[in-house]
């Protein structure tokens, strides 16, 4: 039955234009947010530069952007069917609360989709952004540095940020001039890639040794990862090295060299005691693992822990 009530009708017209309103202005903010967010990334000439601002602002950029959008939407669908409101005041209720589970349900899949998805995308710019050659000064194009090759431009400190993985250093060199770019990236080992969705979300949940190693015999050890996106689990089966009578027994091969090394994140040494202690190191060549397994020492030499 309709509402005659004149007072009530008048109250949902004034209720329409106030939403409208809002709505226009959560639209306005996030087109202003992501104009913004260009303006500033076209205003940085250095690929380093554009990285560090991609890495730290592009889904914070995102995220409002997309969240105002759904903000918009809430306060649009309250001016939807007047016609049926006009009826009961009830039915302002029920419209404000579907409103607030669609606008709800479209910020949690925005939310997914930039925690999920977005990032694999972004860590491909950010990888062509980092890679993508430099030019000198005189305008010539520079050559990236392997990273045996780069240790003669780092510094003892540069160096053990190396060691322990922490930081990344690229090392740029012009060959004609002598001109010398340093870069620092940040060092990140999160997870690993799932096979089940593609995503980058396969985490370590636990690991349980299977067969304790012996001066004679190998151990065995299981690890159990799970993806927090697609909960999809694996498990892998690691053989444990015999325990060394000296720890200058083993040395990885000098002669050892990764194809397409530029392009490998990091090697993993685990390094397992009697009494089942465990210590996991990061490296990003064979030859800084064997370099530091040289001077090993289990009770003096702090771990990187892995964290997955």
């Amino acid at each position: 039955m309709e509402n005659t009530d004149p007072g009530y009708h008048q109250f949902l017209e004034g209720w329409s234009q106030i939403m409208i309103i809002a709505s226009i202005i959560s639209v306005a903010v996030a087109l202003v947010v992501l104009i913004i967010h260009f303006i500033k990334l076209s205003a940085i000439k250095s690929y380093k530069g554009k990285y560090d601002y991609l890495k730290l602002n592009r889904i914070k950029a995102y995220q409002l952007f997309y969240f105002s959008l759904a903000v918009a939407i809430f306060f649009y669908g309250n001016t939807i069917g007047d016609a049926t409101v006009g009826k009961s005041m009830v039915f302002i209720f029920v419209r404000l609360f579907i409103s607030m589970c669609v606008g709800t349900l479209i910020g949690y899949i925005i939310y997914l989709v930039l925690k999920f998805y977005y990032p694999t995308s972004l860590e491909r710019k950010l990888t062509t952004l980092r890679y993508t050659p430099r030019l000198s000064k005189a305008g010539n194009e520079m050559k990236l540095l392997s990273e045996e090759e780069e240790d003669v431009h780092l510094d003892e400190g540069m160096q053990a940020e190396e060691n322990v993985f922490s930081v990344d250093y690229d090392v740029w060199v012009d060959e004609e001039t002598g001109e010398v770019q340093i870069e620092k990236y940040l060092g990140y080992l999160e997870a690993l890639e799932c096979g089940s969705c593609g995503f980058r979300t396969l985490k370590l949940e636990k690991e349980e040794v299977l067969k304790a190693a012996t001066e004679e015999t190998e151990g065995k050890l299981l690890k159990n990862y799970k993806c927090t996106y697609c909960q999809s689990v694996r498990t892998t089966q690691h053989t444990i090295a015999k325990i060394l009578k000296s720890e200058n027994d083993y040395k990885l091969p000098t002669d050892y060299v990764l194809k397409g090394q530029r392009k490998v994140k990091s090697i993993m040494v685990e390094i397992i005691s009697t009494k089942g202690d465990k210590k996991e190191f990061f490296f990003q060549s064979t030859k800084q693992a064997s370099d530091f397994l040289e001077n090993f020492d289990f009770d003096e030499t702090d771990s990187t822990e892995l964290k997955f």
